[in-house]
């Protein structure tokens, strides 16, 4: 259903008029509804983690050198142009300490590290941008799911805050695997990766619109917009919370609400089968019985 018809089907459920728009309507109980209906969406998206929201992200880093001037002591770099440069990028190379990070662009040429430089000279430095942007549609993200495919590699994390700060600032902070963190609406990398490489993760959108020509929206905007939702299930969750704001009793709409939803989060994807008296049987080739490494020569 569209947005109008799922409004409109509340309406006739519960004996109220039947509206002929919404997004343009100036009727204060079409509007409420309107508003409801969004909010509801948003709400429904947080229930769980719904297969029909599920979405990969795939990425790939950023990295670049640069022939930089440093002043000991002072955390501003002088560099032949800062295009491309923000302060989601890290630098690393000679006289730059660990974990370094741009915090401002304060010119065509300069910009401002978060720690001050311990030598002077021009070098060629590595420029790397260090935190990605998440997709403009995130919710929350799905767990294991964040792969380094270029190196076939799990990412280690999600790291803690201790743990982060911890490989930032201890005295082992190298090593060949890519650590990550959620922060700041961003995926968080260290250390700064090289060009080119691919990471990819799956997440929960919070899209759960599309318009008449196919296009996934945060919220409804259009007549004509349609919910990825079951139709009844997002009729029954408008019944209820008009009901609320109407301060009307709501015990039947709301017992037929949570059947619904466990219904259709039941049916949302499929499930194993479960033995509930295993037995051992042969294990074929997996990891239980190969080597790390190569094959031995005989």
């Amino acid at each position: 259903m569209t947005l109008l018809e799922l409004i409109q089907q509340a309406c006739r459920e519960m004996a109220l008029n039947v509206p002929t728009a919404v997004v343009s309507s100036a009727d204060p109980q079409v509007v409420q509804m309107y508003a409801l209906l969004n909010r509801f969406g948003m709400d429904l998206v947080r229930q769980d983690d719904w297969q029909l929201l599920d979405r990969e992200f795939i990425l790939s880093t950023v990295a670049v050198n640069k022939s930089t001037t440093l002043v000991n002591g002072s955390a501003q770099l002088t560099v032949a142009s800062t295009t491309g440069l923000s302060v989601n990028w890290g630098v690393d190379g000679t006289g730059i300490q660990p974990f370094a990070q741009i915090v401002s662009i304060d010119s065509p040429t300069q910009v401002t590290l978060n720690m001050p430089a311990v030598q002077s000279g021009t070098f060629t430095l590595n420029f790397a941008q260090v935190q990605y942007p998440l997709p403009s549609d995130w919710k929350k993200q799905i767990p294991q799911t964040e792969w380094d495919r270029t190196n076939r590699w799990p990412l280690m994390g999600p790291q803690s805050p201790q743990s982060w700060q911890s490989f930032k600032s201890g005295t082992v902070y190298a090593g060949p695997r890519e650590r990550f963190r959620i922060l700041g609406q961003t995926i968080a990398l260290n250390p700064p990766p090289p060009n080119g490489q691919v990471l990819s993760f799956e997440y929960i959108s919070k899209a759960f619109v599309t318009s008449a020509s196919g296009v996934r929206k945060n919220s409804f905007t259009a007549d004509d917009d349609t919910a990825l939702f079951d139709d009844s299930l997002m009729v029954s969750g408008l019944k209820v919370k008009f009901k609320q704001a109407k301060g009307l009793d709501v015990s039947f709409e709301l017992s037929e609400f949570n059947i619904l939803l466990e219904q259709c989060k039941a049916q949302d994807r499929s499930a194993p089968k479960l033995n509930l008296a295993p037995s051992d049987r042969a294990i074929l080739l997996t990891t239980d019985n190969i080597q790390d490494g190569n094959w031995p020569a005989n």
